[in-house]
């Protein structure tokens, strides 16, 4: 497996992808444990979990986005 730039910007986004979307799930483990201890969350735990989960989600769409492009360009040489 090689590692041009173009795959390790594709590994980069998928762990970015994945690291803002494990954040957001601690968040609102926090928000709902904190809730359930009848005490207010920090309002920054609310913006982890409502923007991190879209963010994280629409990284890992672009990965693979960007993976089937890739495989579509590789088919397309291979093809010719």
């Amino acid at each position: 497996m090689s590692t041009t730039p173009a795959h390790a910007a594709a590994r980069a986004v998928l762990f970015l992808g994945v690291a803002i979307t494990a954040a957001a799930f601690v968040a609102l483990a926090l928000i709902l444990g904190l809730y359930f201890a009848q005490a207010d969350p920090h309002p920054a735990l609310y913006f982890t979990a409502l923007w991190g989960f879209p963010l994280g989600f629409a990284l890992m769409i672009a990965h693979v986005l960007q993976a089937m492009g890739r495989r579509r360009r590789r088919r397309a040489i291979t093809a010719d």
